[in-house]
């Protein structure tokens, strides 16, 4: 299988391509409100160089929540190459990109939540919860949450949890610092996950696979968060 992920929904983009056995990848820090070269992305990990674009099987990216230029930018970019290439596109959410790798660096860990808890511009998070399984379905909604809301000692004492992203780090958040895994959605996660789900489900059309803000968006276009 070639699978081609592509994530830009903060302050890097980072692209990961798995090419049968092999994986490869790369990432690039920028400016939130600037966008990577997609050439340049793909060519990274050899697209368009060893390997020609249409002999990519399926297409995955970040769909959301996060940078609201970021994720409408690559979206209109993925979607463009599945619909020409006619290929499957497969939206990935960036808060399950964190709980992906949050289970593989606590598998040492006993627990069978992770509190996935993301930084948006507004001094709030995105926030959603997930069982310790393969797949990381939802165990709750995607959402808005302010910090407030994030330090309820309710969601903050569970012994059986542990707790991903870089909302968790804030001063207003009584965890111990051992119990936060401070990581934030990269492309390979993304890959990972869009393999997954391809090997369970054999339809993912372009126009199904739509990015993900959580706030309204006429707000975000003014503020290009």
């Amino acid at each position: 299988m070639k699978l081609l992920a592509i994530d830009s929904s903060g302050d890097s983009s980072s692209v990961a391509f798995i090419y049968e056995d092999e994986i490869l990848s790369y990432s690039k820090i920028h400016a939130r409100k600037e966008r990577p070269n997609w050439n340049n992305l793909l060519a990274s990990v050899g697209i368009n160089l060893q390997i020609h674009i249409s002999e990519i099987d399926c297409f995955a990216f970040g769909r959301g929540p996060g940078s609201y230029t970021g994720i409408r930018s690559l979206a209109s970019f993925m979607k463009g190459l599945s619909w020409t290439q006619k290929k499957p596109l497969i939206g990935i959410s960036n808060l399950q990109s964190i709980a992906y790798q949050a289970k593989t660096k606590a598998d040492n860990k006993q627990f069978n939540v992770i509190n996935v808890a993301l930084k948006s511009d507004l001094d709030e998070v995105y926030f959603c919860k997930y069982p310790s399984s393969d797949l990381l379905e939802n165990q709750s909604d995607e959402k808005i949450m302010s910090f407030k809301e994030l330090s309820d000692p309710m969601l903050l004492s569970n012994p059986s949890a542990i707790y991903a992203g870089n909302g968790w780090d804030d001063k207003r958040i009584k965890l111990d610092a051992n119990s936060i895994i401070n990581i934030n959605s990269d492309a390979l996660s993304i890959a990972h996950l869009a393999e997954l789900k391809f090997n369970n489900q054999d339809k993912f059309l372009p126009e199904d696979a739509n990015p993900v803000y959580l706030k309204d968006t006429n707000y975000k276009k003014i503020s290009d968060e």
